[in-house]
C-alpha cells in the first residue's frame, strides 16, 4: 500500500510493506529516504509548524523600507503618504503567517517521519499504529517455554504499553499466566503435611 502527501514544497511518500515502512521525503532544501521496521517506530508524537522564512524576511525588510520612505516623505514634503513598500511588505508577512504546514513528527530508529496533518495524515498514523501492533504481536505475543510467570507478566505488560495489546487482551493473558503459575497456588496444596507419631 502506498500513500503520498504534498503541501507547499513538501512531498512525502509512504510505502507500507509487510514488516517495514519505506519513507521518502523531499522539499526545496533536500531529500531523505529510508526503510524502517514497524517495531522500530516510536509511539511518541511531536508537532512541527513550518513557515516560509523567506517570506518573513522579505516582508520585514520591505516593511522597514516602506516605513523609512514614508517617514522621509513626511519630513521632506510634509504629507503623510504610505509607501507602496509598506503594502508589499505587509502582504509578504501576511502570506508568511497564513501559509504554513503542520506536521506530526514520529520518531524512529532511522530518523523522524514527518506526517502532514489532515485527513490523509490521520490515515497514515492509523496505518502505522495498526501495522506496528501487528508486528509486535507476531514477534512477541507468545509464551516461551522456560520463562517464569514474572517474565511472562512483564512481556505482556510491555506489549500492552507498546499498544500491541488492548486492556482486555492483557487481562486475558495475565489470567492464563496466573492460572498456570504454580507459585500462586496455596502453599498447603503444594506441600503435603507430614504425619507425626
Amino acid at each position: 500500500m502506498e500513500i503520498k502527501q504534498r503541501r507547499n514544497s513538501n512531498r512525502i511518500r509512504y510505502v507500507f510493506g509487510e514488516d517495514e515502512l519505506q519513507y521518502q521525503w523531499e522539499d526545496g532544501s533536500g531529500s531523505r529516504s529510508f526503510s524502517v521496521p514497524y517495531t522500530d517506530i516510536s509511539r511518541d508524537r511531536q508537532t512541527l509548524v513550518e513557515r516560509n522564512a523567506w517570506l518573513r524576511n522579505v516582508g520585514l525588510l520591505w516593511l522597514a523600507i516602506g516605513a523609512g520612505t514614508t517617514a522621509i516623505n513626511w519630513f521632506s514634503a510634509g504629507e503623510l503618504k504610505a509607501s507602496i513598500w509598506l503594502l508589499i511588505g505587509a502582504g509578504c508577512y501576511g502570506a508568511y503567517r497564513l501559509r504554513s504546514t503542520s506536521f506530526t513528527i514520529v520518531p524512529s530508529e532511522k530518523g523522524s517521519l514527518l506526517v502532514i496533518d489532515g485527513e490523509e495524515g490521520r490515515r497514515i498514523l492509523a496505518e502505522i499504529e495498526s501495522r506496528r501492533a501487528a508486528q509486535f504481536r507476531r514477534e512477541y505475543d507468545f509464551m516461551p517455554e522456560g520463562d517464569t510467570a514474572e517474565q511472562l507478566r512483564g512481556r505482556f505488560k510491555w506489549l500492552h504499553k507498546e499498544g500491541a495489546l488492548s486492556d482486555e487482551e492483557l487481562q486475558r493473558r495475565l489470567a492464563v499466566v496466573d492460572a498456570s503459575d504454580a507459585a500462586r497456588q496455596p502453599a498447603e496444596a503444594a506441600i503435603p503435611r507430614a504425619v507425626l507419631n
